[in-house]
């Protein structure tokens, strides 16, 4: 092959005999053929090897998902889901509560996880609890809106301000209370109130109040049950 290749290089091949240049002409192709076998079989090799990683990768993170599994299910045991109905008069007679084993902190999944865990479940507890007071509370037959509207003075804008913060901070203190919303247009000095009270009886208890009745300027509320 290297004669060959020399023969070439040279230039050569034109004033070689018939002879030496069949031999030229079979020496390249057999070169060419045992070169292409040999990328043929490197091809193979190289697929094969790719195959068997593949799979061994394979294999190693189903066993690694499967360790993981495990000790989750060793750490979190066997939790039963745990259905509360809830019925008030009034109400809707079908409205259920789903909870779980695991968020109940009398369960004894609490008592046997770790730390971190019963510190998550404590805190869904505590979310489902008070979703559930809220839907409680939003379930009310009516609730009272009460709507005012106040003009102010320039002069006497910034004492009013104080006093309606004072009096906004008081209302959303209540339990009663469920939204208060303070609006200012832009375009005067005029002011929108709105507050959203379970009824009216505890309004009243509220602006019975001496104190706010000092502080908060008097205005005729627009009184709508919802």
């Amino acid at each position: 092959m290297l004669q060959a290749r020399r023969v070439l290089k040279c230039e050569d091949y034109q004033e070689a005999s018939s002879l030496e240049q069949f031999v030229t002409r079979f020496l390249l192709k057999e070169t060419l053929s045992q070169l292409q076998s040999l990328q043929n079989s490197l091809e193979c090799a190289m697929e094969t090897t790719e195959e068997q990683t593949r799979q061994e990768r394979q294999v190693q993170c189903a066993r690694v998902a499967s360790f993981m599994a495990l000790r989750v299910a060793e750490q979190r045991g066997p939790s039963t889901p745990e259905v509360l109905s809830t019925q008030r008069p009034g109400r809707r007679s079908g409205r259920r509560v789903q909870r779980f084993g695991g968020f109940s902190p009398g369960g004894p999944q609490l008592v046997a996880s770790s730390p971190g865990f019963l510190e998550e479940d404590s805190r869904w507890a505590t979310q489902i609890d008070r979703l559930q007071r809220l839907i409680d509370r939003l379930e009310k037959k009516h609730i009272l809106l009460v709507q005012r509207q106040m003009a102010v003075v320039e002069e006497d804008a910034r004492d009013f301000q104080l006093a309606l913060k004072h009096y906004a901070d008081g209302a959303a203190a209540q339990s009663g209370c469920l939204r208060i919303s303070i609006q200012k247009l832009s375009n005067e000095s005029r002011y929108m109130i709105y507050e959203f009270w379970e009824n009216s009886n505890l309004w009243n208890s509220f602006m019975v109040d001496p104190e706010q009745q000092l502080d908060v300027p008097r205005a005729s509320p627009v009184l709508t049950r919802m």
